[in-house]
């Protein structure tokens, strides 16, 4: 098993791995910033204008604590979330990590051969402006559609799926198309 939650075959090595955008990463951190700064001014409020905080003291004191370690908690789940979803091209598969939670992965394995069709998708103005999106692969086995959400550049993405099911097809080592992305 490698860092990416996977075991490679033998003679199989990993050429690209790609993570979601960055942009995928801002919802904690804006939860982590949100909840500190109540915390913050709830304390503040507190201490400056006792009268105006309609709560008791031992539950005011309990908020401004808890809120930071809640918001820590989401922060820490964001980014590990963030860390483990990878789409990994090595010289034989096309492995999708998927992490849907602390305790929850998916790990989906494709072979160049049986992709069918490759598609970058990018719907909405944000995608737009930072280029970033869902890459679909079409296969042709039980797995009818891998999709690998919030991917940057999904279009060079699946142009370089595309190219390395050519190149396995053809029998050729598809390192240079996965190193160019």
């Amino acid at each position: 098993m490698n860092e990416y939650g996977f075991r490679p075959d033998p003679g199989e090595r990993i050429l690209r791995v790609i993570r979601r955008h960055i942009i995928d990463i801002i919802p904690p951190v804006a939860a982590f910033v949100i909840l500190i700064i109540l915390s913050v001014l709830l304390w503040f409020g507190y201490t400056q204008f006792p009268a105006t905080i309609p709560f008791p003291p031992a539950m005011v004191i309990a908020m401004v604590v808890i809120m930071p370690i809640i918001g820590a908690l989401i922060l820490f789940i964001g980014i590990f979330n963030y860390r483990r979803n990878v789409l990994v091209f090595t010289n034989v598969h096309l492995v999708q990590v998927e992490q849907q939670g602390i305790f929850s992965r998916r790990v989906s394995q494709l072979s160049y051969k049986h992709v069918q069709d490759a598609t970058g998708n990018k719907a909405g103005i944000f995608p737009t402006i930072f280029n970033y999106g869902d890459v679909e692969v079409q296969t042709a086995g039980a797995l009818e559609k891998f999709i690998f959400h919030k991917a940057p550049r999904p279009d060079d993405v699946a142009d370089a799926t595309l190219r390395m099911h050519e190149l396995a097809n053809r029998g050729e080592d598809p390192s240079e198309i996965a190193l160019a992305l």
